[in-house]
Order: structure tokens, then sequence, then C-alpha cells
């Protein structure tokens, strides 16, 4: 019973990284500046 508790507490805690890697990565490329990968455009820098 230990070792399934273990086994699930460290596939619970490989998923956990994974998924905050692939944040980081989505965080990293949004503070990046480059509005290639924005989803929505900024309206602000063409209005003026």
């Amino acid at each position: 019973m230990v070792k399934a508790l273990r086994r699930l507490m460290a596939t619970l805690t490989f998923f956990a990284l994974i998924i905050a890697g692939i944040k980081t990565l989505f965080e990293w490329v949004a503070e990046s500046g480059d509005d290639d990968h924005e989803v929505f455009a900024d309206d602000d820098h063409e209005a003026v």
C-alpha cells in the first residue's frame, strides 16, 4: 500500500512539473514582446 501511494505521489509530482514547465514557457513567450504570439492584437498603438 505504501508503494502504491509513493508511485501515485511521484506520478502527480511529475505531471505537476510538466504543467508548471508549460505554463512557464507560455509566460516567457508572452513577455518576449513579440506581438506575433498574441491572440488579440492591441489596438492602442494603431489609434495614435
